[in-house]
C-alpha cells in the first residue's frame, strides 16, 4: 500500500474507531505529514519500504528543527502509534514499532498564577458591556473547573446543570467527565445567560440564530480556541501580569490551589481528567502552603 493511502486509512481509524478530538488527529496529521513527504522526497513511497534505518535517517532530518522534548515525544507517539496500526493490519513486515524506544521525558515545571494574581486577572475584567460579561464569565469557569480550552469552547447547554452547579465536559478520546462550578463562577456565567442570546439576535433578518454552544462569538457562532488567547493576553496586560500565561496556565493554577488547600492528589486527578496519576504529581512540588501548615502544626519544636 502506498504511504498516502496508509495515511488516509488511519486517520479515519482515529476519527471513527478510536474517536479522537479534532484537535488530536490534527496534531497526528501533521506529524505524518512530515515524515510523509520525507520519505517521498527520499523516494519511499510504499509502507513496506520503511525500514528501521529509513526511520532513523528520517529523525535525524527532524534534528534541524530543534523541537522541544515534549514535542519530540508527542512526535515518536505518533509515529509509533501508526506503525502499530501498519503491522497489526500487515501492512508491514518488520515490527517497527518495537524497535522504537521514546526519548526520556524531560521535567519541566509549568508557569501558574498564585492566587492573588488570579484574583488581580479576574477583577480587572471590565463589565460594563457583553463581551466583559462573556469575558468574565469564561475565565471564571476556568478557574472554577479547570477544563481544558477544548473542554471549554466545546461545552453545550444541554450539558449544564445548573442547579447542581455541574457541567459535562468531553475530554482526550471523547471521554466525559463532570466539572464544578464554585458560588463566583455559578453567578457570573448566570449574568452571561442572560445577555447571551444578544450574541444570536441577526440584525439583518431580525431575528434569533440557534447555536447551542455555551460561548459566542459576535455574529452567534462558537468561540475559537485561539479567540480566547488572544483575549486573555488582553487581560494579562490589563492586569500588569507579566508571565507567559495561557489558558492552560490557568487549569495549572486550580490544580497547583487546589493542593495547596489540601486537596487530595486523586481527587485533583479526577477533577482535572488525568488518565494516570503520575500527570497529575507534576503539581505536588507546588504544595508548600499545605506542606508548611503540615510542619507546624506537626514537628514538636515548630512553635
Amino acid at each position: 500500500m502506498n504511504i498516502e493511502e496508509s495515511l488516509n486509512l488511519y486517520l479515519r481509524y482515529l476519527k471513527y474507531e478510536k474517536n479522537l478530538t479534532p484537535n488530536t488527529i490534527l496534531s497526528y496529521n501533521n506529524d505524518l505529514l512530515l515524515m510523509k513527504d520525507y520519505l517521498i522526497k527520499n523516494k519511499i513511497n510504499d509502507v513496506k519500504e520503511i525500514t528501521l534505518s529509513i526511520f532513523r535517517n528520517f529523525l535525524k532530518f527532524l534534528d534541524k528543527y530543534q523541537y522541544s522534548n515534549r514535542t519530540i515525544i508527542r512526535k515518536f507517539s505518533s509515529y509509533i502509534n501508526y506503525f502499530k496500526f501498519l503491522e497489526q493490519n500487515s501492512l508491514i513486515d518488520v515490527q517497527l514499532s518495537q524497535k522504537i524506544s521514546l526519548p526520556k521525558i524531560e521535567k519541566r515545571f509549568y508557569n501558574f498564577l498564585s492566587e492573588s494574581e488570579i484574583n488581580n486577572l479576574l477583577e480587572t475584567i471590565d463589565e460594563q458591556d457583553n463581551f466583559g460579561i462573556r469575558g468574565r464569565a469564561i475565565f471564571e469557569l476556568f478557574y472554577s473547573t479547570g477544563a481544558r480550552i477544548s473542554e471549554l469552547v466545546n461545552i453545550t447547554l444541554d450539558k449544564m446543570d445548573i442547579k447542581n452547579k455541574e457541567i459535562e465536559v468531553f475530554g482526550k478520546g471523547r471521554k466525559s467527565r463532570i466539572v464544578y462550578l464554585n458560588n463566583i463562577s455559578l453567578e457570573k456565567l448566570n449574568q452571561y445567560l442572560n445577555i447571551r442570546s444578544q450574541f444570536l439576535f441577526d440584525k439583518k433578518n431580525n431575528n434569533y440564530k440557534k447555536n447551542n454552544y455555551l460561548f459566542l462569538n459576535k455574529n452567534g457562532g462558537s468561540l475559537s480556541a485561539r479567540f480566547i488567547r488572544i483575549l486573555l493576553d488582553k487581560y494579562l496586560k490589563k492586569a500588569e501580569i507579566n508571565k507567559k500565561i495561557s489558558p492552560h496556565s490557568i487549569r495549572h493554577s486550580f490544580a497547583s490551589h487546589m493542593l495547596q488547600e489540601g486537596a487530595g492528589i486523586r481527587e485533583v486527578q479526577e477533577l482535572m481528567g488525568h488518565e494516570n496519576i503520575s500527570t497529575t504529581q507534576i503539581y505536588t512540588h507546588l504544595n508548600l502552603k499545605k506542606l508548611k501548615k503540615d510542619y507546624e502544626k506537626f514537628h514538636p519544636r515548630a512553635n
